[in-house]
């Protein structure tokens, strides 16, 4: 007892030294051997600081990293100090830090990691102190760490950027703000490794990069079309790179990356507890790699891909069972009646995306003339769909997406076939109570003509001047900019549809310069990334949608919106490309005698020269 006492002593005299040279030597003999004296009370002082204060502890073997001229102590110390945190960490009460402790730890760790005396064999092992000390300030404090942000932002920028991506991967779920700091440099450089793959661990490092900046920004709660958008162009840089690999027969170099990768991301999904849309990324990135690569290399996928799929196969196949049957069901009844289920009962996400993809099947074959649904029938879905569309609690979805088209499909054969104006859905997308991003979805969703001008001028006098506010480019990437891009595409619409309309030329010019403008100042913000080829890919779609009924006002107006936006500096090729598939699009698409290039200004806008 009387030992325990006068150790217990020992380790706090320890703690408040000024003097780091007690804390060495304990460091020092725990290196020795363990039958030894000096290895047995060394231990037991350690296990005692541990457990009377950890937070005092971790600074004082920051410390003798920082200041050791002896590399073999320097490195004994942060060893030492990961291995203690790691098993805090896997506590079942996980070691809180007292504020007074982070407040000195923080920025002594940070100065620890951009020393130039720091290695990267010392970051690896930094990277899980970073880590618990990150978890404890963000997590346990409710608190933020902005220095450590500009702090990976400096590491990303410096001649090793490896050791940015080291600090980044290990870190715990942070806040939107923190990777702000450095997404655009981190993901820059992973590309970079991709671009010319050296060594297999940076490599693999680029791909646990890239996975897990999606991770982080899901958890942000950003939007899944915008991460869908970077991810598209994350994948390609991967893609890519492996296809190099390929072709320079050096896929064993692949092989050894993706297992390194396999024992990162094992470990990481089972510590932070991965969602279904957090594996999505991996997912495509592996489905894409198997495509171009070898059988060594695929059997090392397939093993990524099972730690993905596997927790989820059991529910899925009972979620398909029902599905199948629920779906067999909806299949005997008519348009309406499926309809009528939808706008009465209280049914749950999954089984209302299912009868409304349903409905569409149905009234898509109406429109294109395999089945006919009687008038009668289609004049009693219009007040249940607008019922559909005005339905409290019905989240800008995929489901709200389908029933665009369903919306599409009933107003297409009301305002052409019966050329009938639909006044409630006209009411609906013109009326203020409707939020911005329904009422464009919906617009854009109808791509017949609107020549009626009791039809779409109320649209345009409520659209109009939202669209104008929100084409302002965003100030941030990482906020959920789908507003921009819906009223980019809100934009083309209502200056397709008005382009005839003489009484409206103003108004379209002003979009259409509105909308050069915006994109123009998102280059010279370099905020391109993602956002404008979004944009630009939503109105490839609409136009491949309306294409049949553009006539010379429609042609000239895209031919000289499409020049105008070709020509403005620094926009990347990936964007360029999205505007020459619309270009070929028009070409192919519009008939010959409707082609007509715009001579000047005032042409492509329809507008009268004075």
């Amino acid at each position: 007892m009387e030992e325990y006492l006068n150790l217990m002593l020992k380790a706090r005299e320890i703690l408040v030294s000024e003097s780091h040279e007690e804390v060495a030597m304990v460091i020092d003999h725990l290196f020795k051997r363990q039958d030894s004296e000096e290895y047995k009370t060394s231990r037991a002082l350690y296990d005692i600081c541990v457990s009377c204060n950890p937070g005092c502890l971790t600074l004082k073997l920051l410390k003798v990293y920082q200041s050791s001229s002896s590399g073999i102590l320097r490195l004994r110390s942060i060893s030492q100090l990961s291995e203690t945190l790691t098993y805090l960490k896997n506590q079942i009460v996980f070691s809180k830090f007292s504020l007074d402790s982070l407040y000195e730890i923080k920025p002594l760790l940070i100065l620890c990691l951009t020393m130039q005396e720091t290695k990267e064999s010392d970051i690896k092992i930094l990277r899980k102190i970073v880590s618990f000390v990150t978890y404890n300030v963000v997590e346990l404090h409710k608190d933020k760490w902005d220095e450590l942000g500009d702090c990976i932002l400096s590491l990303a920028s410096s001649k090793e950027p490896v050791k940015a991506f080291h600090v980044f991967i290990d870190l715990p779920p942070v806040y939107k703000s923190f990777i702000g700091k450095f997404l655009d440099k981190i993901l820059e450089e992973a590309s970079n490794v991709f671009l010319y793959p050296y060594r297999v661990e940076d490599w693999s490092l680029a791909l646990q990069t890239f996975v897990k900046m999606w991770i982080q920004l899901e958890k942000t709660g950003m939007t899944v079309e915008l991460l869908m958008a970077l991810m598209e162009i994350w994948i390609s840089s991967v893609v890519n790179s492996v296809k190099k690999l390929v072709e320079m027969k050096k896929e064993q170099f692949l092989v050894r990356g993706l297992e390194d990768f396999e024992s990162f991301f094992s470990g990481d999904m089972n510590l932070y507890h991965y969602t279904k849309d957090q594996f999505h990324f991996v997912l495509a990135s592996m489905n894409e790699i198997e495509g171009v690569v070898g059988t060594e290399t695929k059997e090392i996928v397939r093993k990524i891909k099972m730690l993905v799929t596997e927790p989820y196969d059991d529910l899925k196949n009972r979620r398909e069972e029902f599905e199948r049957g629920w779906y067999d069901i909806l299949k005997d009844l008519s348009s309406l009646e499926v309809l009528k289920i939808l706008a009465s009962s209280e049914l749950e996400d999954r089984s209302k995306e299912i009868a409304i993809r349903r409905l569409n099947v149905l009234l898509s074959d109406h429109t294109s003339k395999k089945v006919q649904i009687d008038i009668s029938e289609m004049r009693q879905l219009q007040p249940l769909l607008i019922s559909c569309l005005k339905e409290e609690g019905l989240s800008f979805n995929s489901m709200f997406k389908v029933l665009g088209e369903v919306v599409n499909h009933v107003a297409y054969e009301m305002l052409i076939y019966q050329e009938e104006t639909w006044y409630e859905l006209r009411d609906y997308i013109a009326s203020s109570k409707t939020e911005f991003h329904r009422a464009v979805y919906i617009f854009q969703c109808l791509t017949m003509a609107l020549i009626d001008g009791d039809f779409v001028i109320p649209v345009m006098e409520n659209l109009f001047l939202e669209i104008i506010t929100r084409l302002d480019p965003p100030r941030e990437l990482l906020v959920d900019n789908s507003s921009w891009v819906l009223a980019f595409m809100g934009g083309f619409c209502l200056a397709i549809h008005l382009i005839e309309m003489s009484s409206k030329a103003e108004s379209v010019k002003e979009i259409a310069h509105k909308m050069i403008d915006s994109i123009r100042e998102l280059m010279e913000r370099e905020m391109e990334v993602g956002l404008v080829k979004r944009g630009f890919r939503d109105v490839e779609s609409i136009v491949k949608k309306q294409l049949e009924w553009y006539s010379t006002s429609q042609y000239k107006f895209i031919k000289g919106l499409l020049w105008r936006l070709y020509a403005i500096k620094g926009m990347k090729w990936e964007s360029k490309i999205v505007l020459w598939r619309i270009n070929v699009i028009v070409e192919r698409g519009v008939k010959e005698e409707e082609k007509e290039l715009p001579e000047n200004e005032f042409d492509w806008l329809n507008l009268n020269a004075e």
